[in-house]
């Protein structure tokens, strides 16, 4: 079963939401994406916050999903691991990071096809 690694964020005080976003899908996203077993990695700007649309507290997700448990815990323990979560060591701002296991919940249906 899939496993992935959500990543709800907001930037440093002192960053814009376009420098916030650089940063993620630049240098961040080079790190990351040679974890060993990542079989997909995705990211996502905040839009809208419907619980704070004036204000929203968070800037971006991240999903890295990986085939299973033991491959998960393997990137954990990499060097690949160290060096991309060395970049966020004293940045501030703020994060949530939401360990799941993942059902499609389309597989076996049209898979919403008429979208």
């Amino acid at each position: 079963m899939p496993v992935s690694m959500v990543v709800l964020a907001s930037r440093p005080s002192d960053w814009t939401q376009d420098q916030f976003t650089a940063w993620w899908r630049g240098p961040h996203a080079d790190a990351a994406r040679v974890l060993p077993g990542l079989v997909a990695y995705r990211h996502g700007v905040v839009k809208t916050d419907f619980d704070n649309p004036e204000a929203p507290g968070w800037d971006g997700h991240a999903v890295l999903t990986f085939p299973d448990q033991a491959a998960l815990d393997a990137a954990f323990a990499s060097e690949e691991w160290k060096i991309a979560t060395r970049q966020t060591k004293g940045m501030g701002g703020r994060r949530i990071i939401l360990l799941t296991d993942e059902v499609d919940l389309l597989a076996g249906t049209d898979g919403g096809s008429d979208r």
